[in-house]
């Protein structure tokens, strides 16, 4: 328990503060206004469809989708290439399409609380990521070229479907923080974390 509560005060501590700039709530006044919406929050609004003209907002930085009814994601929200965060926490999503690797500048993305049962290997195309919340979906195994995020310092995977600890993630030399927690698993932990010499916080409970 006192693990889980660090880890849960040092991810706290690692998350994006909030830009300045005015942050939009409303998706039919952003798109009257697509030059100047840097963050969009629609946080909550019941949403079951993002239309394709998303991809008008070439300016946004900050994308906050969470907590709606999205079983898809429109092909216009991988064309946001100024986007360096991404909230996806909370919907019906399936799958994380592999149109994602378009995001060269994102740094933060979570996609936890739903039912995504892979990670395409296109993120790994993503080397700015620094955070992935992946909880609580059904994910079984890492890309093998998880190793090409050499910014990522943070991953939670917990509440997966994971059987062993996934080796791969032995090849992020960046990592500070890896929660695992909650799998089926995990009796064995490989040789090989023992080099990732920047961790701090290890959670397989």
């Amino acid at each position: 328990m006192k693990r889980n509560i660090l880890l849960i005060s040092f991810l706290a501590l690692l998350v994006s503060p909030a830009f300045g700039s005015k942050e939009y709530t409303s998706l039919q006044e952003a798109l009257q206004a697509p030059n100047d919406v840097t963050s969009l929050n629609l946080m909550g609004k019941n949403l079951t469809a993002l239309p394709e003209e998303i991809s008008t907002l070439v300016n946004l930085e900050r994308l906050n989708i969470s907590g709606n009814q999205l079983t898809t994601l429109p092909q216009g929200l991988f064309m946001l290439h100024k986007l360096k965060y991404l909230n996806l926490n909370s919907n019906k999503l399936v799958s994380i399409p592999s149109a994602i690797g378009n995001l060269k500048d994102l740094q933060e993305l979570e996609f936890g609380f739903n039912s995504i049962k892979e990670i395409p290997k296109e993120l790994c195309q993503l080397t700015k990521l620094t955070r992935i919340n992946a909880a609580r979906n059904y994910i079984t195994s890492l890309p093998a070229d998880m190793g090409r995020l050499t910014a990522l310092s943070i991953i939670d995977l917990s509440y997966n479907q994971f059987i062993a600890i996934p080796t791969v993630l032995t090849m992020v030399k960046t990592l500070k923080a890896i929660d695992i927690g909650h799998n089926r698993l995990l009796t064995q932990i490989p040789d090989a974390i023992k080099n990732l010499t920047a961790l701090r916080l290890f959670n397989i409970i």
